[in-house]
């Protein structure tokens, strides 16, 4: 099969993320085309890729009707437009988080997808580390019994200043919107992907009270306007329950994000890597011994390759990715349903009798 032809719109800090994945599988792809707004961004990344169309509106970008995968990595706010056209123009497209400003807008994206026929993907590559994997075929092979408490955290201790993060009505959100997120994918996924039912949220702005002096500039002091604490209960179809915290505004001394899942038969982590059964009474220690030690973990980009590396092969195979459109939809379900909890300070229920 001749290689896939990709387009990458918006050329930032994670679209180097990216293109770090892409050039690990030139046998399968191939970079044809490049969009940002930003000069200095478009000529650093047309630098990587010097035989790469450029352009800084991605509709003439997507005009030609010749790519098989773009990656959308631009502010939320300009998400829905941009999936859309890539769809119709006849790519697939990943679409990093935040996916969407709200429900309505995910809603449009998924709904045409699968109207065009084309396979879209959400960009939460923490479910493509190898940990991860580990611990999902531990619960679906049955040993632990059925997952029941969920407690997941994303503990960052720095505001993310590379882009307009904390403005909401560009990124749809903070902490949640813009960290959390991942980890809630990768915990109902390892689950086995429950549905949301009801969910109780706050949220908290603790900066420029604190941490003001890390700010690049007065206007971004101006401008914030963000959640740097977000913490919620959800109930889940299964019967079990996820207790989700994120935030930028801990004082550990290294980020951190993890889960541990507690099930009828034993209890699993994330980071690090723990698998923990009750045999006959006795806890077990199950967990691999190569994955026991900090060396083990697999970073950041790794796990974003793995992701772009499947969804390639998923393209190239004509097989279903990872992710399920009703996956993508839950996330953005329950992001929207945490802030409109928390602004109302009650619980959202959802319809579950379709």
């Amino acid at each position: 099969m001749d290689k896939l032809k990709v387009g990458v719109i918006g050329c930032g800090v994670m679209g180097g993320t990216h293109f770090d994945a892409y050039s690990r599988m030139l046998d399968k792809v191939e970079v044809v085309a490049l969009c940002d707004i930003r000069d200095k961004a478009l000529s650093s990344a047309a630098a990587r890729w010097p035989n790469a169309r450029t352009a800084t509106d991605f509709h003439s970008l997507l005009e030609p009707g010749d790519l098989d995968l773009v990656s959308v990595i631009t502010m939320p706010q300009t998400h829905c437009e941009i999936t859309i056209a890539a769809l119709e123009s006849g790519a697939n497209v990943l679409c990093e988080k935040p996916f969407a400003m709200n429900l309505q807008e995910a809603e449009k994206m998924l709904e045409t997808a699968a109207r065009v026929g084309r396979a879209i993907q959400m960009g939460t590559n923490m479910r493509h580390m190898i940990e991860a994997g580990i611990l999902k075929e531990w619960v679906e092979s049955g040993q632990l019994g059925k997952p029941t408490y969920i407690r997941a955290w994303t503990y960052y201790t720095d505001l993310p200043w590379w882009g307009p993060h904390h403005i909401k009505k560009m990124s749809a959100g903070g902490a949640l919107a813009s960290t959390a997120i991942h980890i809630t994918d990768v915990a109902l996924w390892v689950a086995g992907g429950p549905d949301p039912i009801a969910v109780s949220g706050s949220t908290h702005q603790l900066f420029p009270k604190k941490r003001a002096d890390t700010a690049p500039s007065t206007e971004a002091l101006d401008s914030y306007d963000v959640e740097d604490i977000a913490a919620a209960h959800i109930r889940l179809s299964d019967g079990g329950t996820l207790m989700l915290e994120g935030t930028w505004a801990h004082e550990r001394q290294h980020s951190h994000y993890s889960f541990e899942m507690i099930c009828e038969k034993g209890t699993i982590c994330l980071d690090p890597l723990s698998i923990l059964i009750d045999e006959g009474g006795k806890i077990v220690d199950r967990t691999p011994e190569n994955y026991a030690k900090p060396e083990a973990r697999h970073s950041w980009g790794d796990s974003v390759y793995r992701e772009l590396l499947h969804f390639a092969n998923a393209i190239r195979d004509g097989s279903m990715p990872s992710q399920s459109p009703r996956e993508i939809r839950n996330l953005q379900l329950i992001q929207d349903s945490i802030y409109e909890s928390a602004a109302s300070s009650r619980e959202v229920r959802f319809d579950t009798s379709n």
